[in-house]
């Protein structure tokens, strides 16, 4: 019975860590900028959750649960999509732990959240619906993640000193899974 009971522990367990996301990736110059407020931070505070679990830097645009047939559907939608630029503007802070920057909410995110909404919503989880969809989110940058209140705290005052607004291009979009992180797909634009 005990054997049983740590099966189903474990299926729910990998079930309930099974989170796919669309994420945009960026060129090397951007990913530079990133990385630069990255390691100031890190210098201070010894602490780099992202570098750690091999998380490249990122703006995730969706999440599902479930994947299949997605591929097929993702590769027409995003094979006419092109690179394009984003205005990072502001640093921002999600539930005292995850630091990030935020860019303009422009046309190329709407127009991309909009297609990718009404192509893929049929995947996405009841929980997640309203996270991601079009008006409705924050697109967001993390920087730095799992800190404690006051390690946020003097990471926003590192950022805040060396931040300075910048274009940065996205370059892909990427199917990747959660916990860990692992690249199923990636598109070029």
């Amino acid at each position: 019975m005990k054997f049983k009971v740590e099966a189903l522990t474990w299926k729910r367990n990998i079930l309930k860590n099974k989170m796919f996301h669309l994420a945009l990736y960026f060129d090397e110059k951007t990913n530079q900028k990133f990385s630069f407020l990255n390691k100031k931070v890190e210098k201070e505070l010894h602490q780099n959750y992202l570098e750690n679990h091999h998380i490249p830097f990122h703006l995730t645009i969706a999440t599902y649960k479930e994947i299949e047939k997605f591929i097929e559907q993702a590769n027409q939608l995003f094979e006419t999509e092109s690179s394009q630029e984003l205005y990072f503007v502001s640093l921002g802070c999600f539930q005292k732990s995850t630091l990030y920057l935020l860019p303009v909410y422009n046309e190329f995110l709407n127009q991309l959240i909009l297609k990718i909404y009404q192509t893929f919503d049929e995947y996405v989880s009841i929980s997640q619906k309203n996270r991601y969809l079009p008006y409705h989110f924050v697109p967001h940058v993390s920087i730095s993640r799992k800190l404690n209140e006051q390690q946020t705290s003097q990471a926003f005052k590192i950022l805040n000193h060396y931040f300075e607004p910048f274009y940065g291009k996205v370059i892909q979009v990427a199917l990747v899974k959660t916990n860990p992180y692992q690249e199923i797909k990636i598109w070029n634009l």
